[in-house]
């Protein structure tokens, strides 16, 4: 065979690439994006190999027959595996082939267990006769070499900097594998693609000009208003530190999303970084803050501020998506906006779909809003990942709260920078958030109708109350017993979609407003909590963890409308039903604690919050590295040492493991942020069913992903099993152009409640 190609374009059968062309530019480009990790050389070398038993008259044959319209199936003859032959044959290091074998083979799927049943992975893959490689007559064409020195030295180099650092090397290493494995599949896809990467650094001040004039519009005429002011000056200021992990701990109220962004671009333009990435908790933050970020900025081109959350996943069919996809997959856009959710899973997964936009997570500012809502099964892993990308990916984090958890105490700490707080707020100026005091009613339970009474005295009182209880269950009993109230009245959990919740928001804030108030009542679940700008006369919250107590204390008297301080009541709710929300429940335990201990003091007090994590963290100690496989190991031992695999490899072969012993497959398989598949489904609100209807006309696939994407803010996530149970339901579900899942109107209440559950529930039991 004269000639050898790497690709072509079935819908432009002139479009062919050359083989030693693809194979030279993804490895050029992988070098690129691996370079700023110290792990150029062996991305140089994956990228270089990925694709090299395409030099086979198998493949060619293959890609003839696509061109030609005759049917083949994608995937059907191996080309991944040759490449990572080459490399084991050629490198004696087993660590070393552990990482780059592994990359090679698995580019067009998800990393390999490197022990599978006793066996190296490795070895059981390529040693398949069928896998064998047979390109001689290329050797004229493509002849590649193997710098083995240089390879061991940067891996060195990596080790010895994990260990300056006090990193543990090993964990550190997985993390070089999946920062090799994304610069290899990105460089692979935007090449194929004939992407030409945009290097140009965003225009950092004149974003800082826009966020500039943006905050000449706010005053500072009140108390409040002037320490919000100090605490944006001060992060401006801070912006110019060193890189490094930083703290901001800023009272609820005190203006933290603008002063956090403030403190990026100073910092983004100080030290000429790429991008700044936005890591919420919640998805109804997400987008309250979305909307903040095009209110300040001129996004035109919509290339600006990519935000990337999905409650409906585009099908992996859709080829006209792959615009949108390649933007999500690449997080490329100078401003990124996504979740806790979307990052961890990000960072834990195996998979190139998810991994692919790791290597772009380098030069940046990660904020972390809200860390305190970081799950506690997921500690050790978080701080590890921001320790790995401070240390060896030149970004910088931020992590963003009014009330710091203790991370920089556990076991395997964040490493934060030296005199990490990047505001001090006066004694002074901490006074004027003293807006209102804690009234502890736990010493009795109190069931729902006891808790509508409590609502009762503060509505007859003229005080708009709040009522923030733990579950839906809760919240919906209590809305029961108070809808007989005189005063306005709403209803939010997440079993509404995200535009009803915005729009029982807006009318709550409308409401609220001094210039022309209305009584108003709100129960709600926790998602009020974090992130939502309102602010009532009185908060009644059923106990939990300090910190949700604290986030929800910041929803009373928040631009302190009342000089005298309110009272956020905290109750214990009957009979209530924890056993699937066990963080709130072990949170709710150590709350119990301190109010114990505390009886007399101020219990919003710094002294009081430090109290309740260093229990908190202690009793949750052992929880920190995720545990897994019915509580035999952890992720964090999967990723790590893995003695699991390893005792067993031992047993068998009755020697040591020398190579990297990581399960990056059962780890990933294992590692979920909310446990529980959850599917978007649409439900019949608002504009949702024009939407659907525009959808099913329209034949453009990008006017169907357009569509697709508008159609996120009128979903409501139901588990996995519930939707199967639900499709052999009659007329409760509907698939619409085998895409998504449309809800019946007989199971969604557009006025109050959405999900209407007693109908789904009683359904299901049928």
């Amino acid at each position: 065979m004269d000639t050898f190609y790497a690709h072509t374009d079935p819908e432009n059968a002139g479009r062919w690439q050359l083989l030693k062309d693809h194979l030279e530019e993804t490895a050029k480009l992988a070098k690129e994006f691996g370079a700023v990790f110290g792990v150029g050389e062996c991305g140089y070398i994956a990228g270089l190999l990925h694709d090299l038993g395409k030099y086979t008259c198998a493949f060619q044959d293959y890609l003839k027959r696509s061109v030609a319209g005759e049917r083949e199936t994608r995937g059907e003859v191996i080309h991944a595996l040759q490449g990572a032959k080459f490399v084991n044959e050629a490198i004696n290091d087993s660590v070393i082939t552990d990482i780059i074998c592994n990359v090679i083979a698995t580019h067009h799927g998800g990393l390999f267990d490197s022990i599978t049943d006793g066996q190296r992975t490795l070895t059981r893959k390529t040693d398949k006769s069928e896998n064998k490689l047979h390109y001689e007559e290329a050797r004229k064409e493509f002849n590649p070499s193997i710098n083995e020195l240089k390879l061991k030295t940067d891996i060195l180099n990596f080790c010895n900097t994990s260990r300056s650092k006090d990193l543990n090397p090993l964990f550190m290493l997985h993390f070089l594998t999946k920062t090799v494995y994304s610069c290899v599949v990105d460089a692979d896809r935007c090449n194929s693609a004939g992407l030409e990467i945009n290097d140009t650094k965003p225009d950092w001040v004149e974003l800082i000009q826009q966020l500039d004039a943006y905050l000449t519009s706010f005053t500072d005429d009140s108390d409040i208003d002037k320490v919000r002011k100090s605490i944006s000056k001060q992060c401006w200021e801070g912006g110019g530190r060193q890189q490094g992990i930083y703290t901001l701990s800023v009272p609820t109220g005190g203006g933290k999303t603008l002063s956090s962004l403030r403190f990026a671009l100073a910092h983004a333009q100080k030290h000429n970084l790429k991008r700044i990435i936005y890591v919420i908790p919640y998805l109804s933050i997400l987008d309250q803050t979305a909307s903040k970020m095009h209110d300040v900025f001129a996004d035109d081109s919509g290339e600006l501020i990519l935000e990337h959350h999905s409650n409906i996943e585009l099908p992996e069919n859709d080829n006209d998506g792959e615009q949108y996809r390649l933007l999500t997959s690449r997080w490329d856009s100078p401003i990124v906006l996504t979740t806790m959710v979307q990052f961890l899973e990000t960072v834990y997964s195996n998979r190139a779909s998810k991994l692919r936009k790791f290597h772009n997570m380098s030069e940046a500012v990660l904020i972390f809003d809200e860390i305190q809502a970081l799950p506690i099964k997921c500690v050790h892993l978080f701080n590890e990942v921001v320790n790995f990308l401070q240390t060896f990916g030149k970004t910088t984090i931020l992590l963003c709260t009014a009330t710091q958890p203790h991370l920089h105490k556990t076991e395997r700490p964040v490493r934060l920078s030296n005199s990490p707080d990047i505001v001090n707020i006066t004694s002074d100026e901490l006074k004027v958030f003293e807006r209102v005091c804690i009234e502890d009613k736990t010493q009795s339970v109190m069931n729902y109708k006891q808790i509508a009474e409590l609502v009762k005295e503060q509505i007859e009182r003229d005080k708009s109350t709040l009522v923030i209880l733990n579950t839906k269950d809760a919240a919906s009993q209590v809305y029961e017993q108070c809808k007989k109230f005189q005063c306005e009245k709403a209803f939010l959990t997440t079993d509404l979609c995200p535009e009803h919740r915005l729009s029982v928001l807006d009318r709550l804030r409308e409401n609220l407003k001094p210039k022309n108030r209305k009584l108003t009542l709100c129960i709600s679940t926790q998602l009020i909590e974090a992130g939502v700008d309102v602010s009532f006369d009185c908060v009644i919250r059923s106990q939990a963890g300090m910190d949700s107590i604290i986030q929800a204390a910041g929803r009373c008297n928040r631009n302190r409308e009342n000089a005298t301080p309110q009272s956020v009541f905290v109750v214990d709710v009957q009979d209530e039903k924890l056993t699937y929300l066990p963080e709130i429940q072990d949170g709710k335990a150590i709350t119990a604690r301190v109010f114990r201990e505390n009886q007399n003091s101020n219990l919003l007090s710094e002294n009081v919050i430090a109290q309740f994590y260093d229990y908190y963290f202690y009793a949750q100690k052992n929880k920190m590295d995720y545990s897994v496989l019915n509580e035999r190991t952890t992720i964090y031992s999967l990723l790590n040492d893995n003695p699991l695999g390893t005792a067993t490899y031992q047993s068998i072969n009755n020697k040591i493991y020398t190579g990297l012993p990581c399960a990056f497959q059962t780890a990933a398989e294992a590692f979920s942020v909310i446990e529980g598949a959850q599917i978007g489904v649409v439900v019949p609100y608002g504009e949702a069913l024009k939407l659907i209807d525009k959808f099913e006309k329209y034949s453009n696939p990008k006017d169907k992903v357009r569509i697709l994407k508008q159609l996120q803010k009128y979903t409501v996530s139901v588990y996995a099993d519930v939707l199967k149970k639900l499709e052999y339901a009659e007329r409760a579900v509907e698939k619409i152009d085998e895409t998504f899942y449309l809800l019946s109107p007989n199971y969604y209440d557009a006025e109050e409640y959405g999900l209407r559950r007693k109908a789904l529930f009683s359904l299901l039991n049928v």
